[in-house]
């Protein structure tokens, strides 16, 4: 508001921003490591028949630094293609986690939510208008 107080609905607007921002950078994280992930992944030839190198490698009688080795390729690769497939599901999960709490007795009152969308609209874009103002009036 130009005049420095802010009504509910301009609270509203602001923790509404702030959830928005929580999950784009829940999902910007995620997108990063997925990334890494995926960059990493890549040398792995076959995703669905990934050789186990401990037993092939105990198979071809190597020395115990080769085996242990081997041992420590196999979960590094686990790991990868767990990760890897694991990478998606995490917006489900959040999905999931907020529609149990949100179904519960003492939040019924957000049933109504889509109320509440038109004015919340108006207020963002009074809001966006006194921002442009200002900033036209400090000539920037």
């Amino acid at each position: 508001m130009p005049d420095g107080l802010t009504t509910y609905l301009d609270q509203f607007r602001m923790l509404i921003a702030q959830i928005g921002n929580a999950l784009g950078y829940v999902r910007m994280i995620r997108s990063g490591g997925l990334h890494f992930v995926s960059n990493a992944i890549r040398f792995v030839p076959d995703l669905e028949d990934i050789p186990n190198f401990e037993e092939l490698s105990k198979k071809e009688e190597m020395s115990s630094e080769s085996i242990e080795a081997a041992r420590i390729l196999d979960e590094v690769v686990a790991n990868l293609n767990q990760n890897f497939f694991d990478g998606t599901q995490y917006f489900q999960l959040l999905v999931q986690v907020f529609a149990k709490q949100l179904s519960e007795k003492k939040h019924v009152h957000l049933k109504a939510f889509y109320a509440i969308l038109p004015p919340l609209t108006l207020n963002y874009l009074e809001y966006i208008m006194a921002a442009k103002d200002k900033l036209n009036k400090m000539n920037v």
